[in-house]
């Protein structure tokens, strides 16, 4: 196998060690799903980068069967999609960062954003094929609609995308080759390059709060997530990317053309992981 269980399975750990649940729940099952809210699951995220980050999963998933298989005609078209829909995931990460949500409406007054909780629901609704007067439905206080992930959140989700695709990536290298490889490689450098990309705009669109004098900057928050809050569980992930290529660069079994596409690969990640620690300095041991 090329890895996808281990791959998938730590994507889900690093993002639940930073609280965000929206990220863990959809880099190990199959996409985005909506839960009622108030049960304590995990928010989907918006479309606008939901449906990109399954795509990319589900078409990874195949690349993955099909190499597994020994059929990596079958393999091509699968990992040609993969590019498209990291393209598609990031061009809506830099959407939402654009444009981020109005905050909700106060408990008590005009009712625009439980407005649009009902209209979330109708749509939910709509795509099981149930329609009808939704505003009569779903009128009850005790109703519950889907539960959005937060803009902050769903970039964060959009990275973890970037990682699962990268990791999977490196884990079918070793058993492709020519024109294959070529197309793994796409993946990984289209994954990496994203990331690295979005990071920056993050930046640019949210710089870091500075510390208040004596105090270093807050990591950890019972508050909506904020990218100060969240950016430094980045490293977590690109150690790991950094691990499994460095392993892989130094095992004498895998062939050297697959190994050759991890050099510039662990130099980007070492340099956006420096980035990452000069913007969001990892918080004071102790």
């Amino acid at each position: 196998m090329a890895g996808r269980k281990t791959t998938r399975w730590l994507a889900l750990s690093a993002a639940a060690m930073f609280a965000l649940p929206a990220a863990a729940a959809q880099a190990s099952s199959a996409g985005p799903v909506a839960h009622a809210a108030g049960g304590g699951a995990p928010p989907m995220d918006p479309a606008i980068v939901g449906v990109p980050i399954q795509r990319t999963q589900t078409a990874l998933s195949n690349a993955i069967d099909a190499i597994d298989a020994g059929d990596g005609a079958a393999a091509v078209g699968p990992l040609t999609a993969s590019r498209r829909y990291l393209l598609r995931s990031y061009s809506g990460a830099k959407y939402l960062i654009a444009h981020p949500p109005p905050a909700p409406a106060e408990e008590g007054s005009a009712n625009p954003q439980k407005f649009r909780t009902l209209a979330r629901s109708f749509i939910r609704a709509s795509r099981r094929g149930r329609q009808g007067a939704w505003i009569k439905a779903h009128a009850s206080d005790d109703a519950a609609g889907p539960a959005f992930a937060d803009g902050v959140t769903a970039v964060f989700d959009v990275l973890t995308s970037q990682y699962s695709a990268a990791t999977a990536a490196i884990g079918m290298a070793p058993d492709t080759k020519g024109d294959l490889l070529a197309k793994v490689k796409t993946t990984l450098n289209t994954a990496i390059v994203l990331r690295n990309r979005l990071v920056k705009v993050i930046h640019a669109a949210a710089p870091p709060a500075p510390a208040e004098e004596g105090r270093a900057p807050a990591h950890a928050s019972d508050d909506a997530p904020t990218f100060d809050t969240v950016m430094p569980g980045l490293i977590v992930l690109v150690d790991d990317e950094l691990q499994q290529m460095q392993a892989a660069a130094a095992d004498a079994s895998i062939p050297s053309d697959s190994k050759a596409i991890l050099t510039k690969a662990i130099a980007a990640d070492q340099q956006i992981e420096s980035l990452v620690n000069q913007y969001w300095p990892p918080a004071p041991a102790g």
